[in-house]
């Protein structure tokens, strides 16, 4: 897909609903002194509306659900001192043919190169991947690193009814632990658990259960051993794994912080790694988005540790001024801890962000 600068601008334009800021007066001292790199930033492509359009909402547009304006997006950013943002985007695993969602798959990834050529100081790109078509997404991961240099992947915590540790993946595996890939994986709403709450989003549970259930169905199909040079990073903090730790452990015990050792219950039979599921989860990385409040925040640090935790704010759904505001003051992380969430064990994941973070 090809789009002039003028045409670009006009369909960035068409997506309302831009990020109400708070004024910069309201950031607290330590914020001011950080910059941060945000993991977790979506945006919205032409193509995916106009997959939306053909394939879903019978076939209305929910520009409500995909509101995002990139002007407004920089603002914010601006005023959260926020130097670089991840992009990324996804590919439904329904809708329309293989081919569709091959499709919408590249355009989606050329036009979110574009806005990083047009904003080489502020963007860089996760390019979304057309799972459950192994074949296709493999052709399109070269594609997004070769040639459009994307610094990693995105994908769903399932395609359809398989979740990612499923069997049918191992050639993508395979070539991603080959590139040593970034794989940011997001919740959706899994094939299982669609509206089966009246009145409750599924965003608001099945979420968090559907990243838990995309970690398990890693580390116990042995995915995560087999393939231990991908970089995986779960949003929202890696959904509800750190409350559901001991159930992890099965019948396995280990050291959660110096002095404090934690049994697994010993009903759950599971096929542990070397290890315990405990050395797995702290291989991995997470995001803090939507989890930016210190009992979340808490939970997370104590299982996985500081090093493993990103700073991400799930644009458009929340402010990165909000986002950054709520971490800094949220008392978990020392000032040392906080630098590295900020962007720190971002830059140790792609070193190419230092140099970003100076300009």
């Amino acid at each position: 897909m090809s789009i002039s600068r003028r045409d670009f601008m006009r369909l960035a334009g068409a997506y309302a609903g831009a990020v109400t800021l708070p004024g910069l007066a309201a950031a607290s001292a330590s914020r001011a002194a950080l910059k941060f790199i945000d993991i977790h930033h979506h945006y919205v492509a032409p193509a995916f509306v106009e997959f939306n359009r053909r394939f879903a909402y019978g076939g209305r547009v929910n520009v409500g659900a995909m509101s995002w304006d990139l002007a407004a997006d920089l603002r914010d950013m601006d005023a959260a001192g926020c130097a670089v943002a991840l992009l990324s985007g996804f590919t439904p695993s329904a809708g329309g043919t293989p081919q569709d969602r091959a499709a919408l798959s590249r355009a989606y990834n050329e036009f979110g190169a574009q806005l990083v050529q047009q904003h080489p100081d502020r963007f860089r790109l996760l390019a979304t991947l057309p799972l459950p078509d192994v074949d296709a997404s493999l052709k399109e991961a070269a594609y997004a690193f070769d040639t459009l240099g994307a610094a990693g992947l995105t994908v769903y915590t399932d395609a359809g009814a398989k979740y990612l540790g499923d069997a049918s993946f191992t050639d993508l595996y395979a070539e991603m632990n080959r590139r040593r890939a970034i794989v940011f994986v997001h919740p959706h709403s899994p094939a299982c658990c669609v509206n089966i709450l009246p009145g409750v989003q599924d965003s608001v549970i099945e979420f968090g259960s559907a990243t838990s259930r995309a970690i398990a169905s890693l580390i116990f199909s042995g995915t995560t051993v087999r393939f231990p040079d991908i970089r995986f990073v779960f949003a929202h903090g890696g959904g509800t794994v750190p409350y559901l730790i001991e159930r992890f452990l099965g019948g396995t015990q280990a050291q959660l912080s110096p002095g404090v050792t934690i049994i697994g219950t010993q009903s759950t039979h599971l096929n542990q790694p070397p290890g315990t599921a405990l050395a797995e989860l702290r291989r991995m990385h997470y995001d803090t988005a939507q989890i930016n409040n210190p009992v979340a925040l808490r939970a997370l640090k104590s299982v996985v540790g500081a090093s493993q935790i990103l700073f991400g704010t799930d644009v458009w759904y929340r402010s990165v001024v909000d986002s950054a505001r709520r971490l800094a003051s949220s008392g978990v992380f020392n000032s040392r801890e906080l630098r590295q969430v900020a962007n720190g064990n971002a830059i140790r994941m792609i070193p190419s962000l230092q140099r970003m973070l100076a300009t």
